[in-house]
Parts: C-alpha cells; structure tokens; sequence
C-alpha cells in the first residue's frame, strides 16, 4: 500500500525498471528441407517492424563439421519471398562460378549481414548447396500459393494481345494459351512470344511455378469445372473473367472462358522491370534539350 510520497516514488521507480514483455517478431515462419538427413536443413523468417531477417541452419551427420548458420537481413520490411529470392540468386552466382573463394568475401558482405557460427570464415560446399535448395523451395512455395485477385478494370486490355508498341510499353513477354480438352481433364497449352528476349532462365522457372500452382489443388486452372465455378469471382469482360497475381519481378494476367469448344484461358507475364526501363527510356527521349545560355557577344570591342 503506498501511505506517502516515498513509498510512490518507490513503486514508479520499481515500473520503470521492469522490462517490457516481449510480443515477439510481428511475422514468423519456419521452413524445412531434407538434405542427407531428415530436417538437417531450416530457414526461420522473422519481421519485427521494418527489420526482416533469414536465418538458415544446416547440421552434417559428420560430427567434425557441427552446425552451420547464416542470417541474411534487410531493413525495409521485405517479405520472406524477397529475401529468399535475393539470397538464392546471390548463392547460385557463387556456386555457379569457378571462383572458389569464400562466400562472404565472394559477396562482399558486412559482418552484420551475413555470417557462421562464430566467425566469418568459409561455409561448406555442402551447407550451400543446402541453403540454395531450401530458398529454390521456398521461393516455389510462395510463387505456386500466391493469390490471385480480380483483374483491376483498368486492365481490361491486359488480357489481350496488343501491337508492338504496346508490348514494349507493358513489358510483355508472351502468353500461354490453353483448353481442357473434351474431357475437361485435359490441359492441353500453346505459348506465344512477344519478346523473345525477356524470356530468361529466371522467368521461365518462375512462369513453369506459377502454373504449377494454378493447376494444384482447387487453382483457377485444375480442370474445366472447376475454373467454371471460380472463375465467376473474376472482372467479368465480354464473356470471360479476369485475374490478376504479381510476384517481385512479373506481374501476370489471366482471361478464363467457361465455353466447351472454345479456348478455355490466356496467361498474359509481363516483366515489371522492362516497363520500368521503358519508362525511364520513353522520359528520356521526351524530355527537352538542357538550354545553355548562350555567351554574350560584345560588339565594338577593341579586338586583343
């Protein structure tokens, strides 16, 4: 019981000093793969305000190498995808190159992005080739279970093929055309380039996932009947409805028609990127000519 100002100033001193609890991160997930052993390998995610951190582990039945760690962080609230997607692609152009150094000089990382039990010294092949799995994994899960949402109505056209300067202005790199045959079981495709060139490895691995995703399960595209009775939650544009999903680098657009005898759907990618770089180039080229002032001319002067 508090009788006098000693006894309250007391107990506001004793609040003061007694630790706020801990809520823990605001966002956490666990990811695990299976490299020699059941579960040797984990990826733990965790975002606390605008902190985001990776943090993998990777535990060698030989007892001479122990556990390897490594935690990668970014400071602007990235997802668990980006992460992933930045570190993977990063491990790959190590792993890929004939360079054998260490993978922390190879980067060129601070201490506090990266680092081992420890101390900075080099990671085993094996817990990289580890790591790399787990992120490939983990990016594949995002990509396949990403939601796919009804098409913004100003996008309507996004669904169809347009000329080549609208390409260029969209980045669009083609689109997979596709029906189910008569079945409605079968999932017969055709792809179409727009621009050859902006076909990579990366999106092409990406584009197969993305698929894969909307063929699994109850996904828009897992047979006829059942992108019938989803596809109505789409936009609905003359007869057909329309999605839209992004991932990091593409955004995708998708025109179902529940019609037997007809194509049944039209995947649209387009690379964010390039409409970036477009953008920046069309600015460029329209913006006008710096004007310099001209030097003033002196006339009648006494020439030297």
């Amino acid at each position: 019981m508090i009788q006098s100002i000693g006894d309250y100033e007391n107990w506001r001193d004793s609040q003061h000093d007694r630790p706020v609890p801990d809520d823990g991160p605001d966002e956490r997930s666990i990811r695990f793969y299976s490299h020699d052993h059941p579960a040797d390998t984990t990826l733990e995610y965790t975002r606390t305000g605008s902190r985001s951190e990776l943090r993998l582990s990777f535990s060698s039945e030989d007892p001479d190498m122990g556990t390897e760690e490594m935690i990668y962080a970014g400071g602007n609230g990235e997802s668990m995808q980006e992460l992933a997607a930045d570190l993977k692609a990063e491990l790959t152009g190590y792993l890929d190159a004939a360079d054998t150094s260490s993978f922390y000089q190879q980067q060129g990382m601070q201490p506090d992005e990266i680092h081992s039990q420890g101390d900075f010294g080099e990671y085993s092949r094996t817990s990289l080739y580890a790591f790399e799995a787990l992120l490939r994994q983990t990016e594949r899960e995002a990509i396949q279970n990403m939601e796919w949402k009804p098409l913004s109505p100003e996008k309507q056209d996004w669904l169809y093929s347009g000329d080549s300067q609208t390409d260029l202005e969209r980045g669009c790199i083609g689109h997979l055309r596709g029906d189910f045959g008569s079945s409605g079981t079968e999932f017969w495709t055709t792809w179409f380039h727009h621009q050859p060139s902006l076909r990579s490895r990366a999106f092409q691995d990406e584009f197969q996932d993305v698929v894969n995703g909307l063929r699994k399960g109850d996904g828009l595209l897992q047979n006829y009947a059942g992108m019938r009775r989803q596809c109505r939650d789409g936009l609905a544009c003359d007869g057909s409805f329309g999605f839209q999903a992004e991932t990091r680098n593409y955004l995708y657009c998708l025109r179902c028609t529940p019609r037997h005898g007809d194509y049944n759907f039209y995947l649209y990618a387009y690379d964010k990127n390039a409409q970036r770089r477009h953008a920046l180039e069309t600015t460029a080229r329209h913006s006008p000519p710096e004007k310099r002032n001209k030097p003033r001319i002196r006339k009648n002067e006494m020439e030297r």
